[in-house]
C-alpha cells in the first residue's frame, strides 16, 4: 500500500522562501521611494496656502512681509516659508517669467523618509501664477513633484 505524502517537501519550501526573498528585494526600495515621494507632496499644498500671501504681498512691492504668521506654513513633514526680496514685474518679461519671489519648503529631520531628511525645495512664482524649482534646491529631482520640475 503507498503511504499518502503530507505536507510540503524541503525544496518546495525552499522555492518558496526565495521567490518571497525575491519580491522583498525588489518591494522594499519601491515603497521607500514611494514614502518620500508623498512625504515630499506636502511642499504643493503648503505653497498653495502661500501663493495668496504672495499676491497680496505683490501688490505693495514685496514678496515677504516679515511676519513669520502669516509668510510661513507649517505641515507635518516639512514648513514652507515666502523668500525672496524684491519683486521683479517688468512688462518686458513673459507671462514664464520669475516675481523674484520665491517658496522654501524644509523637510523635518526627524519622522520622514531618511531620502529626503533636511532637504529643501525651492519654487519660485512665476508672473502666470506657476511654481517651478530653482536654485538652491537640495531634494533629488524624483522625490520633487513632477509640475514643478
Amino acid at each position: 500500500m503507498k503511504a499518502l505524502q503530507k505536507g510540503f517537501t524541503l525544496i518546495e519550501l525552499m522555492i518558496v522562501i526565495a521567490i518571497i526573498g525575491i519580491l522583498a528585494a525588489i518591494a522594499v526600495p519601491a515603497y521607500s521611494d514611494y514614502i518620500a515621494r508623498s512625504q515630499a507632496a506636502e511642499a504643493s499644498s503648503l505653497a498653495a496656502g502661500l501663493k495668496t500671501q504672495i499676491v497680496d504681498n505683490m501688490q505693495n512691492s514685496v514678496c515677504k512681509t516679515g511676519n513669520a504668521g502669516i509668510d510661513e506654513q507649517v505641515g507635518k513633514y516639512g514648513t514652507a516659508k515666502i523668500g525672496g526680496n524684491t519683486v521683479t514685474m517688468t512688462s518686458t518679461t513673459s507671462a514664464m517669467g520669475e516675481t523674484g519671489c520665491t517658496i522654501e519648503y524644509t523637510v523635518k529631520n526627524s519622522g520622514v523618509s531618511a531620502a529626503i531628511k533636511d532637504k529643501k525645495l525651492i519654487l519660485a512664482v512665476l508672473k502666470n501664477g506657476s511654481l517651478k524649482k530653482t536654485t538652491g534646491t537640495t531634494m533629488d529631482d524624483k522625490y520633487i513633484p513632477k509640475a514643478y520640475l
